[in-house]
């Protein structure tokens, strides 16, 4: 990960540099913003610091935001936008202990302001998440101390946001989630219709089949620092395999969910054998449901809500005897191999789209495919000509699509993601 340092009448982080490399530079205005990394995984929090910085409510410098009582100084950061289009940005105190954020689109010299939040990270910090960003875009982040004058330290993360559905992660073991995607997206996706559950800081999962069986998981939160569990809670949906992110709502029925309290000594919550319930709501009971039977190329979506909003992580753990597919090509994130081997445009597209491969041997075999948001392939192409592919949209209609290009022993070029309007 490469960190850029601005040392701009900032102490902190020019001390900052013989205690640890978390640090990051500083700006005034969005045009020398220094570009932070977007993490897949993990949540890498950077320090900072808004001292030396100063309030400018021009427009060029954002205007005046409409979030967080703004007026004390304020300092930006940019990121380039994943191929998944959905990143959460998220804070974290420090001698900041009540924070504003704003995160705006391009160009650099006259910002539009895309969200703005106050309090939706985890104590009085601030988050926006969303999962609607173009890939490709530069974007800036606005921060500042928020309800009063001053400046202060705080940190800020970066991190590819799995809180809606189509950006749902496909998963096939047990998965380790470092920090939860700390907001709901871009979409709320959760209003108590069931099982009491609303959508706080959420996490999407999806699963395919390829035996009939049993299904178990168990969702372990990781504990807070009093010594407790955060409350998760979560719905289970089957996906009727044509489309079930683009006609999801919050008032899809799920098959089972449980709004239990998983609070106490071990707060793990799931499927298991001493569950008696497949609707468990809200208030203390059985934090587990029975476990799942299970058919050959089902579909599951699974959406986690972590209730506290203590933005911590968990683990999930699967079992069952159903084998799940570990080869379907769903989400695709900035960590899967090869995105720099190939360009994707226009983004987004509209009467065509491109895929122009970097690499120094076209000669050999190469296939395209692409897939709908069900992992179901769509497209199928092996003849690229002299650089890549173009192909008229119409091939496969409006919507978000999966491309991934392979070699000629089957092994993973580049694969990414697109959007068609």
């Amino acid at each position: 990960m490469k960190f850029t340092f601005i040392f701009r009448n900032s102490l902190f982080c020019l001390l900052g540099i013989f205690i640890s490399l978390n640090c990051l530079g500083q700006s005034d205005t969005p045009c020398q913003a220094p570009i932070i990394a977007v993490n897949s995984d993990t949540c890498v929090f950077l320090s900072s610091t808004t001292a030396g910085a100063a309030y400018q409510s021009d427009s060029a410098n954002g205007g005046v935001p409409p979030c967080a009582f703004p007026g004390s100084p304020d300092v930006w950061y940019a990121v380039i936008v994943p191929a998944s289009g959905a990143i959460a940005f998220t804070s974290e105190a420090g001698t900041i202990t009540d924070g504003g954020m704003a995160v705006y689109s391009g160009p650099c010299t006259q910002p539009q302001l895309l969200e703005c939040d106050d309090d939706a990270a985890a104590g009085m910090m601030a988050v926006v998440d969303r999962s609607d960003f173009i890939p490709g875009d530069t974007l800036f982040i606005r921060f500042w101390k928020a309800a009063g004058s001053g400046t202060g330290t705080f940190s800020l993360c970066a991190i590819e946001s799995h809180s809606d559905c189509p950006v749902a992660q496909q998963i096939c073991e047990t998965t380790r989630v470092n920090g939860n995607a700390y907001g709901p997206g871009s979409n709320q996706d959760a209003f108590a219709y069931y099982c009491d559950i609303s959508e706080f800081q959420s996490h999407w999962f999806r699963f395919r089949f390829l035996t009939a069986g049993t299904f178990i998981f168990k969702l372990f939160p990781d504990s807070l620092a009093i010594g407790m569990y955060p409350d998760y809670d979560w719905l289970l949906y089957r996906s009727s395999g044509t489309g079930f992110c683009d006609t999801f709502t919050s008032q899809t029925s799920p098959d089972v969910c449980n709004g239990s309290s998983s609070m106490g000594p071990n707060g793990e919550t799931g499927l298991d054998v001493s569950g008696t319930s497949n609707s468990v709501p809200a208030g203390p009971g059985n934090p587990f449901c029975p476990i799942l039977n299970v058919s050959a190329g089902d579909d599951y979506y699974l959406l986690v809500n972590n209730f506290s909003t203590s933005s911590t992580g968990f683990t999930l753990t699967l079992g069952g005897t159903a084998l799940l597919d570990c080869n379907t090509e769903p989400t695709f994130t900035s960590a899967e191999p090869g995105r720099e081997h190939t360009t994707v445009f226009p983004v987004p597209a509209h009467d065509y789209i491109c895929f122009r491969m970097h690499l120094p041997d076209l000669h050999r075999d190469y296939t395209l495919s692409v897939y709908d948001h069900e992992g179901n392939k769509i497209y199928l192409n092996t003849n690229p000509d002299s650089s890549g592919w173009c192909i008229p949209t119409e091939t496969f209609g409006q919507g978000m699509f999966f491309y991934r290009i392979t070699g000629t022993m089957n092994q993973t070029i580049s694969r990414g993601k697109f959007v068609v309007e």
